[in-house]
């Protein structure tokens, strides 16, 4: 960062990131697809060393870094490191990536990678900027804590109403999406939070009792759990290094959360099936997929409560204390991936894809 604010050093740093030419043809027919996995699976274990290296200065330091020099500097490192380890030169790699670009969007290992970089560059980058006041954050957290709690009645209601047959699926996707349109707005003054400048922020302010108390209530943290295990139980994926076992939550036994598990599948693919039959979810007139998927999940997850009396943030809880079990089992992760596309068959089917 000495020289983020030489104009020559910079554009340097950019040459060396993005060469004019578009890499060696030659070169790039030799980088398979699982060499390309291989060295993004390289990249996100270096940016993560950037990245812990970064959080690691005071918060004062921080600060004097642009986003952009930041940005740039963690991009020019990686290169370096995949070109000084691994042999390959990253404009090749590049190259390959469009070679096999129809290959590499079905795999999900690729999907997995590109996200964790995309992730840390977004919490490298975010580190680097002012955080918010501790009042300001609490007020965000409270209106996420009032909309959280409003939506978990509403989404009981809602199951409740769709599995007595008092209303019909499309009639539910109907209440879902006036539900989403009326949500109250957040206070005068208060801007929305990206996860990573929230995650920040509490990881500034988590020593005050009312932030964690406020944070808890508002799920932040069952949020970024359940993204964290969803990268995790995918092939090559890893626990987070915060580790669940420091957190607390109803405890249950990792048989249980696979049988639960499967139920949410066999609810969502129900529930999907019962759309895809619905007048209202032909071409004609379209539902929006966000919405339709989030109705999905909530019916599910409400089918799940009442069967078992776990809610969804406690299911998330448990299944991130039981991620290593999880991982290597094969029942499990069979329905993670069945879930997975069920849900992508909903946003088609919203899509007329």
């Amino acid at each position: 960062m000495q020289y983020e604010e030489d104009e020559e050093v910079m554009n340097k740093a950019q040459e060396l990131m993005h060469p004019q030419g578009k890499g060696d043809p030659e070169r790039a027919k030799s980088i398979t697809v699982d060499k390309i996995i291989e060295i993004h699976q390289f990249m996100v274990v270096e940016m993560q060393k950037v990245l812990t290296e970064f959080l690691s200065l005071p918060q004062e330091s921080r600060r004097n870094y642009s986003s952009k020099a930041c940005e740039t500097t963690a991009e020019l490192l990686v290169s370096i490191a995949v070109e000084q380890q691994l042999s390959v030169h990253c404009e090749d790699v590049e190259q390959a990536v469009i070679r096999h670009e129809d290959v590499l969007q079905r795999n999900q290992e690729f999907a997995r990678c590109t996200e964790q970089l995309a992730n840390m560059m977004q919490h490298l980058t975010g580190a680097a900027q002012p955080r918010v006041d501790k009042a300001h954050f609490v007020l965000v957290l409270k209106h996420m804590a009032d909309s959280t709690q409003k939506a978990k009645v509403f989404a009981k209601k809602l199951y409740e109403d769709y599995r007595s047959k008092s209303c019909d699926i499309a009639q539910a996707y109907k209440r879902f999406e006036d539900f989403g349109e009326s949500g109250d707005p957040p206070p005068a003054g208060v801007e929305d939070m990206t996860p990573v400048e929230m995650q920040l922020c509490y990881d500034e302010y988590s020593t005050d009792p009312e932030v964690r108390t406020v944070w808890e209530a508002a799920g932040v943290e069952n949020n970024l759990m359940m993204s964290s295990m969803m990268q995790s139980l995918m092939p090559g994926g890893k626990t987070s290094a915060s580790s669940s076992e420091e957190r607390k939550g109803k405890k249950m036994k990792s048989s249980e959360i696979v049988e639960m598990q499967e139920l949410m599948v066999d609810e969502l693919k129900r529930t999907y099936e019962a759309a895809m039959k619905s007048p209202t979810a032909s071409p004609k007139t379209l539902w929006r997929s966000e919405v339709a998927m989030q109705m999905v999940q909530a019916l599910a997850s409400a089918a799940v409560e009442r069967r078992y009396g776990v809610t969804a943030e406690e299911m998330t809880m448990a299944g991130f204390q039981h991620a290593a079990i999880l991982q290597k089992n094969e029942r499990f992760v069979r329905a993670t991936e069945k879930q997975q596309d069920i849900l992508m068959s909903v946003a088609r089917m919203c899509q007329n894809e």
